[in-house]
């Protein structure tokens, strides 16, 4: 159990000759598939940011109106 770093380094060391990135990730920024994985990344980021954003200032509207009712109660 102790070497199992040492072996896992190992098998990533010797492995390395085969293991590749894609073609989007190595080829030409221009082409047509770099051109459509800027604009999935640019979209994704277009939708779940403003969904985050509605989560967090949700949770901090909850956050602040328990903090009112608790110092109502009191």
């Amino acid at each position: 159990m102790k070497n199992i770093k040492y072996y896992i380094s190992l098998v990533i060391i010797s492995a390395s000759d085969t293991i590749y990135a894609c073609a989007t990730c190595y080829g030409d920024a221009n082409s047509n598939a770099g051109k459509g994985m800027d604009m999935a990344i640019i979209t994704l980021l277009g939708i779940t940011g403003p969904i985050l954003f509605a989560i967090a200032v949700g949770i901090i509207t909850i956050g602040l109106k328990s903090k009112k009712v608790n110092q109502l109660n009191d």
